[in-house]
């Protein structure tokens, strides 16, 4: 069983080629992510979907039939489907979390909350949490927007995340 991060997949969002200016239209967005899915994800791997899942219904219940044992993390945008059929695709729901001595939600959280641990979030697209000018190491950002132009993948290993934080 592997652990995987995807930030902000905003399925069913007929705008996000604006957005994601390495996509063509929304189609491409729903494409690439369900093509990387199948190939990356088995059936006993975990998934924690960091905010913003899905528009329609009909994307979420696309998302449910992929592969994987997903996680959401609520996001601002996930009130556009109901909760109630969040439910049936998503083992758990939260809206806030710690695992694996980090703290896991949607929007980073304030400095003063993080408590000595490290913040891996999404809502914040193609921006970097700075502090005094530099990269601010406390937040690690899931987002499909950095994730993606970097590495050609829509997913972060938990490994690589330990790896950034110098987590055992």
């Amino acid at each position: 069983m592997s652990c995987y991060f995807i930030g902000d997949p905003h399925l069913g969002h007929k705008n996000i080629h604006t957005f994601r200016k390495f996509l063509k239209n929304a189609e491409h967005n729903t494409g690439l992510i369900t093509e990387q899915w199948k190939k990356t994800i088995r059936n006993r791997d975990q998934v924690f979907v960091m905010g913003d899942a899905a528009f329609t219904e009909e994307a979420l219940i696309n998302l449910g039939n992929l592969p994987g044992r997903k996680i959401l993390v609520k996001g601002n945008h996930d009130d556009m489907v109901s909760t109630a059929l969040q439910s049936q695709v998503f083992e758990e729901i939260h809206g806030i979390i710690k695992y694996k001595r980090m703290w896991l939600s949607h929007a980073p959280i304030h400095p003063a909350e993080l408590r000595g641990k490290p913040n891996v979030h999404g809502h914040v697209h193609e921006a970097t949490i700075k502090r005094f000018g530099l990269v601010d190491k406390r937040y690690f950002n899931t987002c499909i927007d950095v994730i993606y132009p970097r590495t050609k993948s829509v997913f972060v290993k938990l490994e690589t995340i330990k790896q950034y934080y110098n987590i055992k």
